[in-house]
């Protein structure tokens, strides 16, 4: 779990090479705050999951594609053009309610993303605002990227198996306490979270541990090189040889398929909501 809003971890879960990301996030969402909005990608599907978080008291958006059945007019709901609901056979035999969800279409200029939610009101969560909650998740990208290349922790070094997990543990917490802090830092010179630079936070922590038996000189405290710990302004035209996270071709994951509910769904459907 990212935090969107500063950048930093929120919880996470360790395990081997075949866990499933999505019973993790299941083992995460009682420590989330009340109403806490989980966005997710493509991976992140299906009817368990979301059914959980609902459940649980939070709101989710979540990208869908191929991989997810739509359904349309079941009536369940007080329906409009983005009304939609998941009800898989396999639940609906089990007599699971639908999940009534809504529907916004986003395009970024060269395809279309397609994001369903639990927050049904436009007015509690415009369109915009999905795609701009959604657009926020790519940050969790960057910290990868931040973890594993700038923090050093592509590769574990720990020989004996055992110890692997508590190196994975001690990293994540390593990284997050020394970014918390110096966000706290910045936070009291009005720098908000998206201008601090994690390479420059990490080469001011080292250049304090180097020079720990002088005192440090004008600019070289910790708190100045934090305070000044922060990204460039320049502006960027050729963005392909950033050193930033490659979009996968599989990550494009097309439509979703929708439908209109039959007959039988709409009735069954009433049937449960009756009883």
């Amino acid at each position: 779990m990212w935090h969107a809003g500063t950048g930093l971890p929120w919880d996470w879960r360790i395990g081997p090479y075949n866990s499933s990301e999505r019973a993790h996030m299941i083992e995460m969402l009682g420590d989330l705050p009340a109403n806490a909005m989980v966005v997710a990608d493509a991976g992140f599907v299906g009817y368990e999951y979301w059914k959980a978080i609902s459940d649980s008291g939070r709101h989710f958006v979540v990208r869908v594609g191929g991989n997810v059945k739509l359904l349309k007019r079941l009536g369940v709901a007080r329906e409009s053009h983005q009304t939609v609901y998941l009800w898989p056979d396999n639940d609906a035999k089990k007599n699971q309610p639908p999940l009534v969800l809504r529907l916004i279409v986003v395009h970024d200029g060269k395809q279309a993303w397609y994001l369903v939610t639990s927050v049904l009101s436009k007015s509690a969560l415009n369109d915009s605002a999905v795609a701009k909650v959604y657009a926020a998740r790519w940050g969790v990208e960057l910290f990868f990227r931040n973890f594993k290349q700038t923090f050093g922790c592509n590769k574990l070094r720990s020989r004996n198996a055992m110890n692997v997990e508590t190196e994975a543990n001690w990293s994540l917490m390593g990284l997050w306490a020394a970014l918390l802090y110096a966000q706290i830092t910045q936070h009291r010179h009005r720098i908000p979270p998206q201008k601090m630079s994690v390479a420059k936070v990490l080469q001011a922590y080292r250049a304090i541990l180097r020079e720990y038996k002088s005192p440090p000189d004008f600019g070289e405290s910790l708190h100045e090189l934090l305070v000044a710990a922060v990204i460039d302004n320049y502006a960027r035209t050729n963005k392909s040889s950033r050193n930033h996270p490659r979009k996968r071709a599989h990550e494009k994951t097309g439509e979703p398929i929708i439908v209109d509910a039959s007959t039988f769904q709409v009735q069954q459907a009433k049937q449960l909501h009756v009883a």
